[in-house]
């Protein structure tokens, strides 16, 4: 599995939620967030 840099906020979130996010929602997240934060060509 690749390895993301998150902010420490998100970690949190991420860690205090372990249990209840599923891989394929994590996944999902990541590629909203490449969307909004890579300039268009």
């Amino acid at each position: 599995m690749p390895e993301i840099t998150v902010s420490e906020g998100l970690y949190r979130q991420l860690s205090a939620a372990e249990d209840q996010v599923d891989e394929d929602t994590l996944w999902k997240m990541l590629h909203q967030f490449k969307r909004q934060n890579t300039p268009s060509e």
